[in-house]
């Protein structure tokens, strides 16, 4: 009889954010590390996405070795190295994961540690000449000039457009004194690179040495109209953690703080801009999804459902929020195909078992959906809806008194759900035979209906529990 009633009250209209979870094996990195940092928005859901993923498959060196690089993105060196330790320690002759640890230790400042993975990472791929490079690099600031100058040279052998590799040399030249032999390769530097700030600084202070001001001050005052310049990407492993920089962050924490505020039209205006900024910033995408889903703009909202997995095919959300749509276009088998995906995705997406049961349940598969409630109470524990509704699921499968036991934890909350759960709550125990303690809470339903004013639940209410009266008189 109340039914309908339930479900459409247990199936809200709430569209996922972000998915919070638990359980990692302990050698690897812990999200707590991090929660302490101040990052926009974007950039917390990126990394929860990154660390879901690694939780999903903690045997996988890419989902290790991703997390790394979006924590080496955002200067998280230290934690960014456990991630390619564990990389490392899951594929030992993965080239790129040598590297990037190189990378981030010498960024901590663990020099020798570095030379040593960037010289392991050589030996595992020999033609990567930017790892050259940046051996060379290191070797230098260790005060070996005979081992960077040759690193150096090796890397130009193999490429002579580097022209990192010859601002490097230079700077060994000049070192040992040998000022004319720098000045050239500063300036071959140069030729490759005619903003490369850092390059034309060092050639104006060769000239300097060899006494030519003209030439200093023509090179310096090229530095002060190019100093700003980012200097040349050359390395394209490092440039792909680089990219992973979430572009467009303002605009996104803007519409995130307007969506928070229920201000749906113009956090929807922010996350336009935001993609326009950064086409890929799936997490913009996910939340564009939920807002047009709201505003019952269903093309819009599938226009970016289809952006977000085709950029990543990771995210849970995005499977989420279009299951929410299709669910409100009473497109069931089509939801329950969305809320699966989600969870293939992230087997932990409590909501999303959630959902997934409460449809299952309606279309009498009452098993698969007390799975479902059960995997969700087992992520959450604490989830009031997942309990409800294994509770309703179980006395439709006759399992009564576990059904009191689960639902009995869902009315201590005074709220207006309440008067729906002891109203549930009372069947359970009307099946049961249990009259008494069904009389009991359906009078406490329907009191708690009319404080609430909600007449019509408060209407039902009376007629069950003339109903239950009249059948325990009876007895």
């Amino acid at each position: 009889m109340a039914w309908r009633f339930v479900l459409t009250t247990c199936l809200a209209w709430s569209f996922a954010r972000g998915q919070s979870t638990t359980g990692l094996p302990p050698e690897l990195v812990w999200l707590r590390q991090i929660e302490h940092e101040e990052f926009e928005p974007a950039v917390g859901k990126q990394i929860r996405h990154a660390y879901d993923q690694l939780r999903n498959q903690p045997q996988s060196t890419e989902a290790a070795g991703k997390l790394g690089m979006i924590l080496q993105c955002y200067g998280k060196y230290e934690l960014a190295e456990a991630c390619y330790r564990r990389a490392l320690g899951l594929k030992p002759d993965a080239f790129r994961w040598a590297y990037y640890l190189g990378n981030v230790e010498a960024w901590i400042g663990k020099t020798r540690d570095a030379i040593g993975d960037i010289q392991r990472a050589l030996k595992i791929d020999e033609t990567y000449t930017p790892a050259r490079v940046r051996l060379a690099e290191l070797l230098f600031e260790t005060g070996d000039m005979d081992q960077s100058r040759q690193a150096f040279e090796a890397a130009l052998r193999r490429d002579a457009r580097l022209a990192s590799a010859y601002f490097g040399l230079g700077r060994v030249l000049g070192a040992r004194g040998d000022w004319l032999q720098a000045v050239e390769s500063f300036r071959r530097a140069c030729d490759l690179a005619p903003r490369y700030a850092a390059a034309h600084y060092a050639l104006a202070m060769a000239y300097k040495k060899l006494g030519d001001p003209a030439k200093m001050r023509e090179h310096l005052e090229i530095y002060g109209r190019v100093k700003e310049s980012p200097q040349p990407a050359e390395d394209p492993l490092m440039n792909e953690v680089k990219s992973l920089y979430m572009g467009g962050l303002s605009q996104f924490a803007k519409a995130s703080g307007l969506m928070r505020e229920g201000k749906t039209k113009e956090a929807i205006a922010e996350f336009e801009s935001a993609v326009r900024v950064n086409p890929r910033m799936v997490m913009a995408h996910v939340d564009l999804i939920a807002l047009y889903g709201k505003l019952g703009q269903i093309q819009q909202a599938e226009e970016h459902y289809r952006s977000a997995t085709a950029l990543d095919p990771g995210w849970g959300e995005a499977y989420y929020n279009w299951g929410l749509i299709l669910l409100r276009q009473h497109q069931t088998d089509d939801a329950i195909t969305a809320f699966s995906e989600a969870l293939r995705v992230n087997p932990y997406y409590a909501d999303a078992h959630i959902q997934l049961g409460a449809l299952l349940d309606e279309t009498a598969r009452s098993k698969g959906a007390q799975r479902h409630f059960r995997l969700a109470l087992d992520d959450n524990p604490a989830s009031r809806e997942a309990r409800f509704l294994l509770g309703r699921s179980l006395i439709r499968t006759g399992e009564f008194n576990e059904a009191i036991a689960q639902l009995s934890k869902t009315i201590d909350v005074d709220d207006e759900k309440t008067a729906v759960c002891m109203q549930t709550l009372a069947v359970a125990h009307q099946r049961a035979g249990n009259l008494n303690p069904a009389l009991h809470f359906l009078e406490l339903a329907r009191d708690r209906a009319r404080a609430r004013k909600m007449d019509q639940l408060a209407a039902q209410l009376q007629e069950q529990l003339d109903q239950v009266s009249k059948e325990a008189l009876a007895r």
